[in-house]
């Protein structure tokens, strides 16, 4: 089955500019890392989420370090914060 990750993030702004660059700069940087799909879903006016598939928690591990990083750079660019953070394996699929 897949892994899964899932951040929560609150910004000060946020526009249609900051999503056309977080997908095309960061969407692309994670499957880099071995990611299989990644989702940013808006969630409130300056909240939202990063859902992101591995094919296996190894290889989450394994990008772990690459992805905190990537997480604080976004964190500085966009001016956002991280609310929370949470990673598991899904135990059922549809």
């Amino acid at each position: 089955m897949s892994f899964f990750t899932v951040s929560h993030w609150e910004a000060k702004t946020w526009n249609k500019e900051d999503e056309a660059k977080a997908s095309e700069k960061y969407i692309p940087m994670i499957l880099s890392f071995g990611a299989t799909s990644v989702k940013m879903c808006k969630t409130d006016e300056l909240k939202f989420m990063v859902i992101t598939e591995w094919s296996s928690g190894e290889i989450a591990k394994e990008a772990s370090e690459k992805i905190a990083n990537v997480r604080a750079q976004a964190s500085e660019e966009f001016d956002n914060v991280m609310i929370s953070s949470h990673a598991g394996e899904a135990f059922a699929s549809g």
